[in-house]
This record gives structure tokens, sequence and C-alpha cells, in this order.
């Protein structure tokens, strides 16, 4: 088995993943928004255990090394070591008194996530989770999966509140838990080493680096660190019911494609609309997770890669869904490879830009949970940093989907915010329906909705393309004026056939 590069000192270098949180968190020191994490709301018809729970929270992060591990600065860079101190039990606060026991357990989780993302700026020598447990009532109680993202991601609460939710059964009842199959973090450190170093590495890179060259037309940006971390958001949420879902996914299953592939095919129509373009890029988070080390292992593993697909008016929901598929497969195969590595790999201005402003999260995991009987809930509570045009979508407890967007408030205001959800909705209604993407209104008022993310027109006025196509032939006739495959047109060439159509 291959080993991990384990220094002198017996500390282990960061994964490839951890290094792209590590250096997003040092290009924006003061963000909170590398804390991410879950409330795991608890309820059921009978009282809810609160010592049980603390010790099943506190027996899942003894099991759980990555929630332990420590950072250091070295001379060769950031490294980590597990942490083996005990692990405390986490705190109890009892809320059950208050006038509005919710209200008060939800601004205990604002601040928790405030002064977590607050110790944690720096990221060394230091813990970088927290958990508590907040007391509604007798039978309703919530615990916190907060952490860093250097050591935390999505699979990975998943991961963490199954097997908490088996520790509290097993308390309860007085059984023995399910023997744990986390993996040792010190093996997917070894995995991730030895595929940095690897053939597969190099042509995964090679496969990203011709897919988008040339850069495609994305509006050229800074990335993280523009104007520094918002102090406000604002957020626009709508849910599809579980009729609705159920729709999609029955569409989904009739076109042979994946009901979230179907989805991200109507996001992927949402962009052409909102932004005019046919050649459609926007952000798409991917487990990352291959081989059973990485999957059984609590880490953080996930990756943001940039999807690229041609959306056209005359598309259906269909075609356009087996497009995405397509495009997700060829994704699939070269996943490890690193997004954030992209723009420095592309060495061309603005290429940032095909990882920010734009994507979709789609978190398709199960968060129902049993506790003994009763019922526990996941619910994000710290998602990452706020995107212009990002696209969240989380299952309810009731089948349905929550579809979210949190934009920078510096950026938008809040009619903007709740425009860009009811024309989503417009669109992925009218999809479903079964009319093309160029036939569908985006919402009642669209001239507001286009107006809040449309450029303004240019000054002057602007020619005919009679007039435009006999001035670029009078500038040059015998340009190369257009190449589809081996084909080339002059300037005088394309306006002749312009001018018979």
């Amino acid at each position: 088995m291959t080993t991990a590069s384990v220094s002198p000192d017996g500390l282990l270098p960061l994964t490839g993943a951890q290094l792209g949180i590590w250096n997003a968190q040092r290009i924006e020191p003061d963000s909170p928004y590398y804390v991410v994490g879950d409330v795991v709301e608890i309820s059921g018809g009978e009282p809810v255990d609160t010592d049980a729970l603390a010790q099943a929270v506190r027996a899942t992060t003894e099991e759980a090394e990555s929630l332990r591990l420590r950072v250091y600065e070295t001379p060769e860079g950031p490294r980590q070591a597990v942490d083996t101190h005990p692990v405390p039990l986490p705190p109890l606060v009892d809320v059950s008194a208050e006038a509005d026991p919710a209200g008060a357990a939800q601004a205990l989780v604002d601040a928790e996530r405030a002064r977590l993302a607050e110790d944690c700026r720096a990221m060394t020598d230091r813990p970088l989770y927290s958990r508590t447990v907040i007391k509604l009532s007798d039978r309703e109680v919530w615990y916190t999966q907060l952490g860093h993202h250097l050591v935390f991601d999505g699979y990975t609460a998943a991961l963490l509140a199954r097997r908490t939710a088996a520790h509290y059964t097993a308390l309860v009842r007085g059984t023995e838990p399910p023997r744990s199959t986390f993996g040792a973090f010190a093996t997917l450190v070894a995995e991730d080493t030895a595929y940095r170093a690897s053939e597969q590495a190099a042509e995964d890179r090679a496969y990203w680096v011709e897919r988008f060259t040339p850069l495609p037309d994305v509006d050229a940006e800074d990335g993280p660190g523009t104007g520094g971390a918002p102090a406000r958001t604002l957020t626009a949420r709508a849910e599809l019911s579980p009729e609705e879902t159920a729709a999609l996914r029955a569409f989904a299953d009739a076109e042979g494609v994946a009901w979230g592939q179907a989805l991200i095919a109507c996001y992927a129509a949402f962009l052409h609309r909102m932004l005019g373009r046919t050649d459609v890029v926007f952000a798409l988070p991917l487990m990352c997770r291959t081989g059973s080390a990485a999957l059984r292992t609590p880490s953080m593993a996930v990756n943001v890669l940039p999807m690229r697909v041609t959306v056209r008016g005359g598309d259906g929901l269909g075609d356009l869904s087996r497009r995405v598929a397509t495009a997700m497969r060829e994704m699939r195969d070269h996943q490890r490879y690193r997004g954030e590595d992209l723009p420095r790999d592309l060495g061309v201005p603005g290429a940032g830009a095909l990882l920010h402003g734009r994507g979709i999260n789609l978190k398709a995991f199960d968060l129902t949970l049993d506790f003994a009987g009763a019922a526990g809930i996941m619910r994000n509570v710290a998602g990452g940093p706020p995107e212009d045009m990002g696209l969240s979508v989380l299952p309810t407890r009731d089948g349905g989907l929550l579809l979210g967007f949190e934009v920078d408030a510096r950026s938008k205001d809040q009619a903007a915010v709740d425009h860009l959800m009811s024309g989503l909705r417009a669109l992925l209604s009218g999809l479903l329906e079964g009319r093309p993407v160029g036939r569908i209104a985006l919402a009642g008022d669209v001239g507001a909705l286009l107006g809040q993310w449309s450029p303004a027109a240019l000054p002057g006025t602007p020619l005919d393309v009679p007039a435009a196509f006999d001035a670029m032939v009078a500038a040059g006739p015998g340009r190369t004026a257009l190449v589809c495959g081996d084909e080339r047109l002059t300037a005088a060439e394309l306006a002749d056939r312009v001018h018979r159509v």
C-alpha cells in the first residue's frame, strides 16, 4: 500500500482539496464563509435523551480523525496531524424556557458559526470543528455540525450524522453500535499524494486545459478576494412541492437521465436566457470520492469544476438533459483534477471566472435520520461563499426540493434576487410542460427581470445588418471572417451569403 509522505516530526501534507481551501482562506483572511456545516434537528413522540446524544456526538468525533486535525506552519508549508487529546463532551444549552425556543436556538447556531469562523481564520494549531447540543423541549433537540472546510464537506456531514444516529440509538436501546467503517486519514493522504504524482493526474490536467482552450466568453473577474468578503447577503428561497419533484423525476426517467441531470439542464437553460449565451459555463461541485478509502473517510474532498454545455433557444429539456449527462460523464472521468488549479494551468487573464459567479450545488444526500425512533433532519446553515447567480438545491423532509439563491448584498438588491428565483421557477415549469428554452416567459415582469441583469445599450445608432456587412467587406473583403470546422469564409463570401438570406 502506498504510504503518505510523513515528515520527520510525524506531520502529514495537506491533500490537494485541502490546499485549495487553505489558499482560498489565505487570500480572504477575513472571510467567515470557509466554515461550513449543518444543524441536525431531532424530534419525536418520546423525550430525546440529551445526555445520550452528547455521548453519541463525542463518540463520532473520536472516530472521525479529520475532525481532530491540527494544521501547523512549517518551512515546507502547511502540515497536519490528528490531535490525540481526549475529546470533551459537547456543551448542552437549554432554551426550552425561552418564549421562542426555535428562535433562541437559531440565534445560538448563528453565534456559534460566527465564533468558529473567527477562531478558525488563521487555521493553524487550533480545533477546526464545533459541536453543541441545544434543547428546545423534551421532544425537540438540535445539535450542530460545524467545521472549517479544511476538514469538512457535505458528504462528510452526512457520514457523521448517520454515525451519530447509530451511536445514539445503541445508547438508548442498550445495544452495541455497528462497527465503525471510517477509514484512516493517513490512507486518504497517501492516495492523494500518489494520484498527484501519477500519469492519470497529467492526463486529467491535459483534458481540462484542452476543454477550456481557448477560454470561453466568461465575465472576467478576480475570483475570491474581489472587494473582500461580504458583510451581508440576500437570499431567495422557493420550494418545489413533492408533486413537482415527482414530475421532474418522471420526466427524467422517461428521457433516460437522472433527475439531477435534468435539474442541472434547467439551470443551464436559465443561464442561457439570463446571459444571452449559447456557450454556457458554470461551476459544478463533484463529490470526488473514488475508491473505498475516500468513500469511507470523513474529510474535505469535494471538487468544484466548470461545466460547459451548449444551449440553444430551440432546445427542449430532454435533448438538453442528455447533453448535460454526456458532459457530466466526461467530467467524472477527470474529476480528481483540482478545479482551483485550472486558472493557473490555463495561464490566461479572466480564467478565474470559470469557477465563480455561476454554479449549481445539488446536495442529494438522504437527510432523514433515525435516532432510536425519533426523526433527525439535517439542515444546512453554512454553505460557503455566496455567488452572484449560484443556486443551491436541497431535499426537503416531505420529498420536495428547496431552491435557493444567496447573493452579495453589495451587488444586488432584494428585488433582483427575488426576480432570479421567479424566473427560474417559470423556466422550470415551462420546460417540464414541453416548451423549448427560448419560448418561455421568465416572469410576469420580464422587463424588470432582464433589466436587473443585462448590460446597458451601447451609445450611438446601431447599423442595420446589410450596412454592417457592407462595412466589413469594404474594410477587407479577403479577410477570414468565419471558421466552422474545415470551412472558411472570407468577409466578402460571408456578406454575400447574409445578403442572399
